[in-house]
């Protein structure tokens, strides 16, 4: 999980200024510095916590569980034709 939040926050510091976003990219990507490749970076994260308590409440219970997801969506224009890569990763913890 470490190289992938590594490999994230590399590739998201290689990213050009939004406010320079150019045309060729589709709606929601950005492209690349000193590159046309265009990527689209999203996922969500979700964390639930449930306690349960008792009648004689020496014994309430909890339990907690989380899960996220990332997702990279790569575009690239090449002499063969569009090019696309799609990565999704998941993670859940009970």
């Amino acid at each position: 999980m470490k190289h992938s939040a590594l490999i994230l926050s590399t590739l998201l510091l290689s990213l050009g200024n939004p406010a320079q976003a150019a045309s060729s990219c589709p709606p929601g990507f950005a492209m690349l510095q000193d590159s046309d490749t265009c990527v689209r970076i999203g996922g969500r994260v979700r964390a639930e916590t449930i306690v349960r308590s008792s009648r004689t409440r020496k014994a309430d219970t909890g339990t907690s569980q989380a899960s996220g997801r990332v997702q990279m969506d790569v575009r690239k224009q090449t002499d063969y034709g569009p090019f696309r890569a799609f990565i999704s990763v998941e993670g859940v913890r009970r």
